[in-house]
C-alpha cells in the first residue's frame, strides 16, 4: 500500500519526497496560469466577430426569420398556400392548440443587373393569418429600427378564403390577407425588424428580424448606404420583377392614387378599383 511505504521511509528521505511533490505542483499550477494568461492574449487580439443570429435585439420582441429556400421556379398562390399548410401542421404536432394570429412570408432580393431599377428595394409577400375578423385589414407594415421607423411601401394586398379542410383553418383562423410590399435591401444588415399593426387588439407585431445572413453576399457594400429619397422603381420594372419571381397573384395595371398610398389606415378590403390613369412610384411617395 502506498501509505504503508511512505510511513516506513527515513525521515529525510520523506522530507525530500515531499519537497519534491510540492515543487512538481507549484510548477504545474504556474505552468496553467501562463497558458491562461496566452489564451486570454490571444482572444484579445484575435476576437471572433460574433454571428448576425447572435446579436442582442434592441426589440422586446423577437421576430421571425427567413426559414424557407425557394428552389426553382416560380411563386404561386397554390405553393404559398402550401408553405403555409406545412407550418400549420408543424404547429399542430409541437403545440396541439391554435395561434390568436401568425404571418408566413416570402422575399425576394434584386440581383446585381436588377438593383440600380429596383432601387435596391426587396419585395415583400406577406400573409396575416388570425382568429378574429375585426384584426383586418392591417393598418399599417413598416420597418422598426432602434431610432424610427420607415413604412413599407404596400403595391396591393387582397383577401384569401382559407379553406375549412385545412389544418391552416384549425391553428391559425379563417382569416388572412396577402400583400406585397417594398423595402430597401440593406436593411436586412442592421438591427431592424419589420413590424405590423393590425385593425384592432395588436400593434408592432414582430414579423422578420433582421440583420440576416441570408442576403446575397455582394449586397453587403451597400451595408451603409440607404436608397436615393423618392428614387423608386418604375411601373414596368415592378411589374417585371413580380412576374419573374411569381405566377398567379394579383398584379395591378396600375398604381394606387397618391391619396390612396398615403392613407395611414387602409380601406376595408377588398381594394376598389385601380384608377386608370398611370403614375410612377417615384410621384406616388414624393415627400
Amino acid at each position: 500500500m502506498p501509505g504503508w511505504h511512505q510511513k516506513n521511509w527515513p525521515r529525510d528521505k520523506l522530507k525530500c519526497a515531499r519537497r519534491i511533490s510540492v515543487t512538481r505542483l507549484m510548477g504545474a499550477l504556474a505552468l496553467v496560469g501562463a497558458l491562461a494568461v496566452a489564451s486570454s492574449s490571444i482572444a484579445q487580439n484575435n476576437p471572433q466577430a460574433p454571428s448576425p443570429r447572435n446579436l442582442p435585439s434592441p426589440f422586446q420582441e423577437k421576430g421571425g426569420g427567413f426559414g424557407k429556400s425557394l428552389g426553382e421556379g416560380l411563386w404561386t398562390p397554390q405553393s404559398h398556400t402550401q408553405f403555409i399548410e406545412v407550418r400549420a401542421k408543424e404547429r399542430q404536432n409541437v403545440y396541439g392548440y391554435p395561434a390568436e394570429r401568425t404571418y408566413r412570408l416570402v422575399v425576394w432580393d434584386p440581383d446585381r443587373a436588377e438593383f440600380s431599377a429596383m432601387a435596391g428595394y426587396s419585395l415583400l409577400l406577406l400573409s396575416i393569418l388570425t382568429q378574429k375578423a375585426e384584426e383586418l385589414p392591417l393598418k399599417r407594415v413598416y420597418l422598426r429600427l432602434p431610432d424610427r421607423e420607415i413604412p413599407l411601401l404596400k403595391i396591393s394586398s387582397w383577401r384569401v378564403d382559407v379553406d375549412q379542410g385545412l389544418i391552416t383553418y384549425q391553428m391559425y383562423g379563417p382569416y388572412r390577407e396577402d400583400g406585397f410590399y417594398l423595402f430597401p435591401a440593406v436593411m436586412q444588415l442592421r438591427a431592424a425588424q419589420i413590424q405590423a399593426d393590425f385593425a384592432a387588439n395588436r400593434s408592432g407585431f414582430p414579423v422578420l428580424e433582421f440583420p440576416t445572413q441570408e442576403i446575397p453576399g455582394w449586397l453587403k457594400r451597400f451595408e451603409n448606404s440607404d436608397p436615393e429619397s423618392n428614387a423608386l422603381p418604375t411601373l414596368k420594372v415592378l411589374q417585371r420583377f413580380i412576374k419573374s419571381r411569381t405566377s398567379g397573384f394579383p398584379i395591378r395595371d396600375s398604381l394606387p392614387s397618391p391619396s390612396e398610398a398615403k392613407k395611414p389606415i387602409a380601406e376595408p378590403l377588398p381594394q376598389a378599383a385601380a384608377p386608370s390613369q398611370k403614375s410612377s412610384l417615384k410621384e406616388l411617395f414624393k415627400q
